[in-house]
């Protein structure tokens, strides 16, 4: 006679989660996704590190796409059902579909945490933490098709902003001679 697995059996044995812990995590991952531009936005990490001209520009083509990067992973990371291997240099870590909710309460945690505290030095890095970690756990997650597609994307994005660095280098008068 076999017998079906209930709730705790099914967790402690590593069995897939069903349609309905599924559908929880995904609105789960849209909370957490409110939750992180609370804390990140406005997103300056370079900024942050070197306070003074350079990094603006630093800032204006990279904070975007790793804030929209780190929403589009907390996403992902949320629709895995089994078991990844994060490599970063030398370090290693295994991530799998049952650690979802630790990793999630954890971040919320620290969300509520930092919002209630009102310190921006802490507001900053945990939001720089959080979004690496985003990003650590997703791009093992994310299928190479995506990450093609969203480089084919960028790379207009960053297109357009270099046309406008130029233009605002001008001083908003690109294309036009100047009247003597």
């Amino acid at each position: 006679m076999v017998k079906q697995a209930n709730t705790n059996e099914a967790r402690a044995w590593g069995a897939l989660p069903s349609r309905t812990e599924m559908g929880s995590r995904r609105i789960s991952s849209v909370a957490l996704m409110a939750g992180l531009l609370t804390v990140a936005y406005p997103f300056a990490p370079f900024g942050w590190l070197l306070p003074s001209d350079g990094p603006d520009v630093l800032d204006r083509f990279l904070a975007w796409p790793l804030l929209l990067g780190a929403l589009f992973f907390q996403w992902r990371i949320a629709g895995v059902i089994g078991t990844l291997t994060i490599q970063i240099a030398d370090f290693v870590a295994v991530y799998q579909h049952a650690m979802y909710w630790k990793v999630a309460g954890l971040e919320a945690v620290l969300i509520v945490a930092v919002n209630l505290g009102q310190h921006e030095v802490w507001r900053r890095f945990v939001a720089s933490g959080l979004i690496a970690g985003l990003w650590g756990i997703g791009w093992a997650c994310t299928p190479l098709r995506y990450k093609l597609e969203a480089w084919e994307h960028l790379k207009w994005i960053w297109t357009v902003l270099a046309i406008d660095e130029v233009r605002r280098g001008l001083g908003g008068r690109a294309g036009r001679g100047r009247r003597w």
